[in-house]
């Protein structure tokens, strides 16, 4: 039986770590972190990965920074990922399971 302290986890290590499918291809960087609050503690929820995750996380869209191409991230619960090597995140589910998240829509100006 884990006790609690077999399940922590310093979360900040896994900020812009890759992670990894299931075949070994990386699919992007650890960009953003969901926590939800159970009793006395904060667990985690979901993770952001790739570029887009990472626009929002320093939330440059509002100063009209673009990226070039198209960029795409993925967020994956906390059941879909496997962080026993925190070094190495790793997929417990097809890229495909993911949810795919997209760039935000830029506002416009009419005149």
């Amino acid at each position: 039986m884990s006790n609690d302290k077999d399940r922590e986890r310093h979360v900040e290590l896994l900020l812009g770590r890759h992670v990894y499918d299931m075949g070994g291809r990386r699919i992007g960087r650890i960009e953003e972190l969901h926590a939800e609050k159970e009793g006395d503690y904060h667990v985690l929820a979901a993770i952001d990965i790739g570029p887009v995750a990472l626009l929002e996380r320093l939330a440059v869209r509002h100063l009209g920074v673009t990226w070039g191409g198209r960029p795409h991230g993925y967020q994956a619960r906390w059941d879909q990922i496997d962080l026993e090597d925190e070094r190495c995140p790793r997929l417990t589910c097809g890229v495909e399971d993911l949810e795919v998240l997209r760039p935000p829509r830029g506002r416009h100006r009419t005149r």
